[in-house]
């Protein structure tokens, strides 16, 4: 397929959060958080749900990991069962293929620990499928935890609730928890065009991850999560695939104005942007082109002058 997508790249993708949980551990609630560098933490599972559910949600595409498919994200093998059913419309027998249909699949990989041959219930008869042992590797990869560019003091928060935690209490409960004041979230990421070929992904899904990426984030309204706001998108095309630069996460940094230490920042005017390791990719031959996407006046400013940086457009076919 002449679509799919055939240079590698690597993904910055830098959001604001203020006053929230941006990514609590699962264990117990808090804030992942780096005690040595005091920076927060956000992992690239907590990157993934953003993009699935606005994909699933506003684009109505197709996702496999999903607690939407009538079976639970969890039961491979009824969670294949209802895809066979509700979204096979061309009738396929091979797990990979009806696998490579999920967008999600295409962008991030995708797992069925099922036999080589299997019956699955289709329109409830069983009905046998091929090639059920099968693993895709995701063309789309996040940093396993991503670091804010700023160093934080969480927060203690205490808050009441309405309803009583047991049967015999008479009033509301009171939680404790640790939020961000401010973090400049950066998330680092690489489109690989090896993976792409054995999933199928497309520039055309590559695009739809973009668009996911920049709006869910705007677009959460958890009650942890709501004040968030997306700032920077960008994509660094190499001109070959095994020629890459070193260190693009740290092509940014950021440093406090008017005395501030970095713990006290609470906004995007308490500092300045260091775009100088950035722009100096406009003189690197490993790069072809930076693609970008804000909507920040002097970020704009800073990148558009440069000939190799253009801006994106995600929503051109919207």
């Amino acid at each position: 397929m002449s679509n799919i997508i055939n240079q590698k790249s690597e993904v910055l993708f830098l959001y604001e959060s203020t006053y929230s949980i941006p990514n609590g551990d699962p264990f117990t609630g808090e804030q992942r958080y780096d005690e040595e560098t005091k920076k927060i933490l956000v992992s690239d599972v907590r990157i993934k749900r953003f993009i699935r559910d606005y994909l699933e949600q506003v684009e109505q595409e197709p996702i496999y990991v999903s607690d939407k498919t009538g079976a639970g994200k969890t039961d491979a093998k009824n969670v294949l069962s209802w895809i066979a059913t509700n979204r096979n419309p061309n009738k396929k027998t091979d797990i990979g293929e009806i696998l490579k249909e999920q967008i999600d699949v295409r962008m991030f990989g995708g797992i069925s620990t099922l036999g080589d041959k299997v019956k699955l219930k289709v329109d409830g008869k069983d009905k046998e499928f091929t090639n059920g042992h099968v693993q895709f590797t995701g063309p789309i990869q996040f940093a396993l935890l991503n670091p804010s560019l700023n160093e934080v003091n969480l927060r203690m928060h205490q808050n009441t609730t309405h309803f009583t935690s047991k049967a015999d209490n008479t009033q509301g409960s009171i939680g404790t928890t640790t939020i961000v004041p401010y973090g400049l979230i950066q998330i680092h990421g690489w489109v690989n065009p090896r993976s792409a070929e054995k999933t199928g992904l497309t520039n055309a899904d590559k695009e739809k991850m973009f668009k996911a990426l920049w709006e869910s984030v705007n677009d959460i309204n958890t009650r942890s999560k709501s004040n968030q706001n997306s700032a920077l998108l960008m994509e660094i095309i190499y001109a070959q695939s095994h020629n890459k630069i070193y260190g693009a996460d740290r092509l940014v940094k950021i440093t406090p104005k008017d005395g501030k230490t970095s713990e006290q920042i609470r906004s995007m005017e308490d500092y300045d942007f260091d775009f100088s390791k950035l722009t100096a990719l406009q003189e690197n031959s490993k790069v072809s082109e930076i693609r970008y996407h804000t909507y920040i006046d002097r970020i704009a400013q800073a990148l558009s002058s440069l000939s190799k940086f253009k801006p994106m457009n995600f929503y051109k076919n919207q």
